[in-house]
């Protein structure tokens, strides 16, 4: 199974989103709209992926400059064919099939469209397309056969008379199109309907009238088939999406607490045994162990669990690395770049940014490691802080195994503690600290007896016996 070219149209102008950007810049389950017809194309491996924008569509087209994309742009929208005409000069030189998607189409699945594929190349049709039946179908252009079943139109829900918008059979807006037909077809497409518009919808009649073969593939799922114009739809298209991939995940061996309240990015990786609690959210390109615990309200991003994880309430990580048995929050935060070692413990209120731990090391409340490399079995005390930034650079902290930091420590980086340091409770360290030291520095405590009252003016009785001063 082959394919030339993926063509996706882009360039509406989001007026029913009501919005500021390129309504496919809006997100299902954590990404973007356009990647999700984007990731489909980039599946099927054509020579060229050509995105149609408009001429606004900066954000968008900045939102793929990491991407293997060629962008056209249709000066005016004057239509579906003409915005494939737009594409036409970056197919020149390619021959075969072209497939012709919608941005606005998130819940394409890539065994509905190989399957259009199949049938496309089996038949060595000139055209197919994708179509899908509806009890009630919405405002999509209706199939039209003749009597020996064979299509010959589509009609769009604007130009329809009653009796056409009964039928049940609707286009899809998926097409596989030979580029030699396309070429030839888009040249001949008028301006013939109510919305004086050129209706890429209009090759199917190009092709009846050539006597061309033409094929449809059934989508047995009418969901995979619903757009997006609206943040109404937008809803829907996620919920969608989510109820697929939670059921798969149960299917697979995974608990989902709540499948409706758990929201699953497609790409998410998740072992056999793991817990998912209510409210909790798996984004991006994240991995999960065998046997972790994802507990309610907790948000991982882009990162990488091993097994046995536990991720307490309401924590978040963020393109970091837990390795096995970890345990972190709740209500912890692990920013990017960080690296928490096996059978860590990573309390409440602890964040960490660009901070590697090693196996069995604990903070386990009330504090901040950035840019700090920390070895094993080290314990952080409560209200530790690494202090990594000096309002112009950042420095970093390296703190050698077996470390015991006091609370309400602070370390001003750059410093090194070496293996097996003591640092004593409410001190800041600024020099280095060799292995196997005590460190104190602290000011020394002074008492000044009466100091509020003789504040306010008033008289203060002189303590009987020892001076006062400092002790």
């Amino acid at each position: 199974m082959t394919i030339s070219a993926v063509i996706i149209l882009a360039a509406g102008k989001s007026k029913r989103m009501k919005t500021n950007r390129s309504k496919l810049l809006h997100e299902l389950l954590g990404r973007p709209m356009i990647f999700y017809p984007l990731s489909l194309s980039q599946k099927l491996k054509p020579k060229k992926i050509v995105l149609v924008v408009n001429r606004e569509s900066n954000d968008l087209r900045a939102s793929l400059s990491g991407e293997k994309v060629e962008f056209a742009i249709q000066k005016e929208p004057r239509g579906t064919a003409d915005a494939v005409k737009s594409a036409l000069p970056f197919l020149k030189g390619l021959r075969g099939s072209a497939l012709i998607l919608y941005g606005d189409d998130p819940l394409l699945t890539l065994p509905t469209i190989s399957r259009l594929l199949r049938i496309h190349q089996k038949t060595r049709s000139s055209l197919s397309l994708l179509t899908a039946l509806y009890l009630e179908p919405p405002a999509f252009g209706r199939i039209i056969r003749d009597g020996r079943e064979r299509i010959r139109a589509i009609v769009e829900e604007a130009d329809a008379t009653a009796d056409q918008r009964q039928i049940k059979e609707v286009n899809a807006g998926v097409y596989c199109v030979e580029i030699g037909f396309l070429r030839r077809a888009l040249a001949e497409i008028g301006t013939d309907n109510r919305q004086k518009e050129f209706y890429l919808t209009d090759l199917v009649e190009k092709a009846f009238r050539r006597n061309l073969l033409i094929s449809t593939y059934t989508t047995p799922d009418f969901s995979e088939t619903l757009g997006v114009n609206s943040r109404l739809e937008l809803v829907r298209a996620q919920n969608v999406l989510q109820k697929k991939i939670n059921q798969q995940w149960m299917a697979d061996g995974v608990t989902i607490e709540n499948p409706s309240q758990v929201f699953i990015s497609p790409e998410v990786k998740i072992g056999l045994d793991t817990v998912i609690e209510t409210g909790a959210r798996l984004l991006g390109n994240t991995r999960i162990g065998k046997n972790c615990w994802i507990q309610a309200g907790a948000r991982i991003v882009d990162s990488a669990l091993g097994d046995e994880v536990v991720v307490r309430q309401n924590s978040v990580i963020e393109q970091s690395r837990i390795k096995s048995g970890a345990n972190i929050g709740p209500m912890a935060r692990v920013r990017p770049g960080s690296v928490v070692g096996e059978k860590v413990r990573i309390g409440n209120f602890v964040e960490l940014k660009k901070t590697s731990i090693g196996a069995k090391s604990a903070a386990s409340h009330l504090t901040y490691l950035g840019d700090a490399v920390i070895g094993r079995n080290v314990n952080i005390g409560a209200g530790t802080i690494t202090c990594n930034y000096d309002g112009f650079k950042k420095y970093r902290t390296i703190i050698g195994d077996d470390v015991f930091v006091g609370s309400d420590s602070q370390l001003v980086a750059p410093v090194k503690v070496g293996k097996r340091a003591y640092i004593a409770s409410g001190s800041t360290v600024t020099h280095n600290v060799p292995q196997d030291a005590l460190v104190i520095a602290r000011s020394r405590q002074v008492i000044k007896p009466g100091w509020a009252k003789a504040r306010k003016g008033q008289k203060v009785k002189k303590p009987k016996g020892k001076k006062a001063g400092k002790q």
